[in-house]
């Protein structure tokens, strides 16, 4: 018999330049934040500051669960670095004795969004649950580009929160 008891889940959103996380406690969104990589994105350069980024996370919010966006569109699977760093945060998350889960970025939208399975329409089902976060939906294209790593990040972690918890 699995507990129902909230678990504490990362959700990490991975890329070269941006980096979504966000920490669920059950479904309450206790912290979101994007990381920003400016040097040159070379993964044996990243590799050491994600995860000390996400260990300074790790200590701070204590989850007890990672759950990490698998690359899926072309860009992200055409770029062997976006693969092999996916790869190294769930390693990192079992070293550090996390439940790890990993899901593709269709299969959140389509849990949220019935009609169009969009980063827009995502982001729209986040705020209508987290209202705060509207002030992050811009016009500017670039600010929204930034920002839809928080709207992944937490999209993932509420999605992965609800399907541990199904009986």
């Amino acid at each position: 018999m699995t507990s129902l008891a909230p678990k504490r889940i990362m959700a990490v959103d991975p890329g070269m330049q941006y980096l979504g996380v966000a920490i669920l406690d059950g479904e309450e969104l206790v912290w979101y934040a994007v990381k920003t990589f400016p040097e040159r994105k070379v993964l044996t350069n990243m590799r050491p500051q994600v995860k000390q980024y996400l260990s300074t996370i790790f200590e701070r919010h204590h989850p007890s669960v990672l759950a990490v966006e698998e690359p899926f569109y072309a860009q992200s699977l055409s770029s062997s670095n976006v693969c092999k760093l996916t790869e190294e945060i769930k390693t990192w998350g079992r070293w550090k004795g996390l439940q790890v889960h990993s899901y593709y970025p269709p299969t959140v939208k389509a849990f949220f969004c019935r009609d169009q399975r969009t980063k827009e329409s995502l982001a729209e089902a986040m705020i209508e649950r987290y209202p705060f976060l509207a002030r992050y939906l811009t016009l500017l294209p670039w600010r929204r580009r930034y920002w839809f790593h928080v709207f992944d990040a937490v999209g993932l972690g509420l999605m992965c929160h609800k399907k541990l918890n199904r009986c």
